[in-house]
Order: structure tokens, then C-alpha cells, then sequence
């Protein structure tokens, strides 16, 4: 009997754990969905590319009107993500971006009601350690100082995304921070998984 009852929890624990990992996912982007509500958070994502993912790519032209950077499913994903914060009533009072086209794109399409500014620290990561903190300090120094009842955007490249915060988001996922908190260099406040 006792042999049954071992072999019976089996499938319910295993049900139980695919559950929550089906389930946190999602609540830890409701509970960052809930911060960016109250604001005065930064919301850190990946410009779309030429492929239709979130995801960096590094282009040099200047003139973005004569560059196709976004392929239709890319111009698509961009909408949809002004879109959800919109449904969600979150307040975005400014969006920087890298100066790449396809940041600059994606930054358009999906908060094209928001004046954008570029940025040139959320350009492509320098390759040199000093060039790569002066990066980092400077992104930092704009999230510390923002305060205000919305949100900032910063459209930038995964390397930035991931020397910032240690974190190396998905495709389609955006990483929210706030100022330092005690003990930090960088408060994440939380990740939003879009699909």
C-alpha cells in the first residue's frame, strides 16, 4: 500500500510543478505590469530586427527612411508591444533609443505618439572594459534620476540590457529596473514576457 501511495504522487507533484512553471512566468509579469501602473520605472527592451524578433542588430546607416530594417512580422511585434502597454494603461512619458535603424523603427511603431530622443549609450556595447562601464554608468545615471508618475523606455541592444542588469532577456522579453536600492547597482524590478 505504501508502494501505491509513492507511485500516486508521482503524477500529482509532476502536475503540480509543470504548473508553476506555467504560472510564474506569468505572475512575475503581472506583478511588473503592476509596477510600471504606479510608475517611475524604466522599462529596458530590445529593438526589433530584420528577422521579426526582438532582438539587436547592428546596422550603420544614417539614413534610416532609405534602410527596410523591420521585416513585417518585426513591424508587427513592434505594434503589438505599444499595444500592450496601452491595454494595460501604463503610462510611458519617454522613450530614448540607440541610433540604430531598427531601434529607431521600433521605438515608432510601438510609441509613436512619444517623442523619442537617441541615446548613444544604448547604441551597439564599445568593445573596450573602460569605453563598456563608461556605457553602463551612463545608462545607470539616467534610470537613477528619472522620477516621475509614468515610465521611460529605453530601446537598446541585448548586450547593454545584459551589462546593466546581468540578465540576458529573451526575444521577447523587456527587464523593468529602478534606482539602486541599499546593497545594489541596479533595482530590477521585474521581467515582462510579451509571447
Amino acid at each position: 500500500m505504501l508502494k501505491r501511495l509513492r507511485l500516486g504522487a508521482f503524477p500529482a507533484l509532476a502536475l503540480m510543478l509543470s504548473t508553476n512553471v506555467i504560472v510564474l512566468p506569468a505572475l512575475a509579469t503581472d506583478a511588473a505590469w503592476a509596477r510600471l501602473a504606479r510608475g517611475g520605472y524604466t522599462v529596458l527592451i530590445q529593438g526589433a530586427d530584420v528577422s521579426g524578433t526582438l532582438s539587436p542588430t547592428v546596422d550603420n546607416s544614417v539614413d534610416c527612411s532609405a534602410t527596410q530594417t523591420l521585416s513585417d512580422r518585426g513591424r508587427q511585434l513592434a505594434q503589438k508591444l505599444g499595444a500592450r502597454f496601452a491595454a494595460r494603461g501604463v503610462r510611458i512619458e519617454r522613450v530614448l533609443t540607440s541610433s540604430t535603424c531598427n531601434a529607431r523603427e521600433t521605438a515608432r511603431l510601438s510609441f509613436g505618439s512619444i517623442p523619442t530622443e537617441i541615446f548613444k549609450p544604448l547604441d551597439p556595447m564599445p568593445n573596450d572594459d573602460a569605453s563598456r562601464q563608461s556605457t553602463v554608468d551612463q545608462m545607470r545615471a539616467v534610470i537613477s534620476s528619472f522620477k516621475s508618475s509614468g515610465n521611460l523606455v529605453m530601446m537598446t541592444d541585448r548586450a547593454n540590457i545584459t551589462a546593466l542588469t546581468g540578465i540576458a532577456p529573451r526575444p521577447t522579453e523587456a527587464v523593468v529596473v529602478g534606482p539602486a536600492e541599499e546593497g545594489e547597482t541596479i533595482h530590477i524590478a521585474g521581467r515582462i514576457i510579451f509571447d
